[in-house]
């Protein structure tokens, strides 16, 4: 019984460090985004971005921080 605990900790220690290796890759692959300010929903980050404007061509609403922010993809 004990060691199915001990397995069942250790499954969730691996897997929760395999989560923020991921999240920490999908902040760097971020860095082709420019940050402009708290949004809720993509809709909120059409306007920041000038969606279909050079240079943006998409916008998005990620978790940055705290918060979320409008993400303008740069071409």
């Amino acid at each position: 019984m004990a060691s199915s605990k001990l397995y069942f900790v250790a499954l969730l220690v691996i897997a929760s460090v395999f989560v923020d290796v991921q999240s920490t890759r999908i902040m760097d692959a971020s860095s082709d985004c420019d940050f402009r300010g708290p949004c809720r929903k993509r809709a909120d980050c059409n306007d920041r971005c000038g969606v279909n404007k050079p240079p943006f061509n998409n916008a998005i609403c990620v978790p940055y921080g705290g918060s979320r922010q409008c993400c303008c993809i740069l071409s």
